[in-house]
């Protein structure tokens, strides 16, 4: 008689557990990366995402169907546990497709990583209440070869989507390597203007008279740093899920700071407090831009100065640049993603 494919209820806690890590680890590493970097870690976070579809049918036959059965006091605990995950996985697979695609808090990205955050403290709940110790028996034959199918049929799936949307000419088969979706190439004026968070635009915004500082000296936006600019083509990739590439009108901040013996890095502030520190070896990929296309930055783009880091995600390219400045503190102590 022909052995089918089976997992444990043991060994599809602890699958799962291992995935579920794995996965939420992986979506926020995608930020964190150089974008240069992302494509690896980033089709690895969509197969092991699908591997937890692929292996949650193992789950709700074992110990899901008994907790249910015997009507387990926590069993609420776990189905919302479970449809969090769920609406993750399919938040996750609309945004991929771009067949439902919009920027914003409510996107499908952002409600994707919005659930893929609350079910940690599910999963936390889910290790403590139910600690499973591996044990080397785990590693059995059947339950190794039963995780493997789990994770061909994941990468095969991902795998047809993509070939799918390519063909198709979906929105979502023009993905870059982070994901994220192309809006508004070359057009500046269809570009979103979306902050970090909380990081609001400033309502006195004007390029006569901003308070510029570089390494403590005054700078004026439209005398002496704008004759100085020149194009340089950047992909503002941003982690709400679009990027968009741009002819920016900069000046590289090489030229326009003189780094000493102490600096380790460099700090670029913005007129509402934001700002982020970038390593000294750095300097020469980092610019300031007052505008693109030949013309003025918009205000929800950053007017009348904002930082462009190519390589770097959205949040590293600080808006209303106020300040520019050496510091001795290396740029690894600052917090990976900002605090506000």
């Amino acid at each position: 008689m022909k052995r089918r494919l089976f997992l444990t209820a043991r060994q599809a806690n602890l699958v799962l557990e291992v995935a579920m890590v794995t996965v939420i680890a992986s979506g926020l590493v995608t930020w964190l990366v150089p974008i240069s970097s992302t494509r690896v870690v980033t089709v690895s976070h969509g197969i092991i995402g699908l591997f937890v579809v692929a292996v949650a049918p193992f789950k709700a036959r074992g110990s899901v169907r008994a907790g249910l059965k015997r009507k387990a006091p926590t069993r609420a605990i776990s189905i919302a546990f479970a449809l969090t995950v769920i609406g993750a996985v399919v938040a996750g697979i609309t945004h991929s497709s771009g067949v439902l695609f919009s920027t914003g808090m409510w996107s499908p990205l952002w409600i994707h990583l919005l659930l893929g955050l609350l079910a940690i403290p599910f999963l936390g709940w889910h290790v403590w209440s139910r600690p499973v110790r591996p044990k080397p028996t785990d590693l059995n034959r059947r339950g190794v070869i039963t995780a493997s199918v789990g994770g061909a049929v994941a990468a095969v799936v991902l795998g047809t989507q993509e070939v799918v949307l390519d063909a198709t000419g979906a929105r979502g088969g023009d993905r870059a390597a982070t994901g994220s979706i192309e809006i508004s190439s070359f057009d500046p004026t269809g570009m979103p203007r979306v902050s970090w968070f909380d990081d609001q635009r400033p309502s006195d915004v004007t390029s006569i008279g901003w308070p510029l500082r570089i390494d403590g000296a005054a700078v004026n936006v439209v005398n002496d740093l704008q004759p100085l600019t020149r194009p340089v083509q950047a992909c503002l990739d941003c982690t709400g899920g679009w990027f968009s590439v741009q002819d920016w009108d900069v000046v590289p901040l090489s030229e326009l700071i003189e780094v000493n013996e102490t600096a380790r890095s460099v700090r670029v502030r913005s007129s509402t407090g934001y700002a982020r520190l970038f390593p000294i070896e750095a300097l020469d990929e980092l610019f300031l831009a007052t505008g693109y296309g030949g013309e003025p930055l918009e205000i929800g783009h950053g007017a009348p100065v904002r930082l462009v880091a190519p390589n770097r995600r959205g949040f590293n390219w600080v808006k209303w640049v106020r300040e520019v400045e050496l510091s001795d503190r290396p740029a690894w102590l600052q917090s990976p993603l900002p605090l506000s």
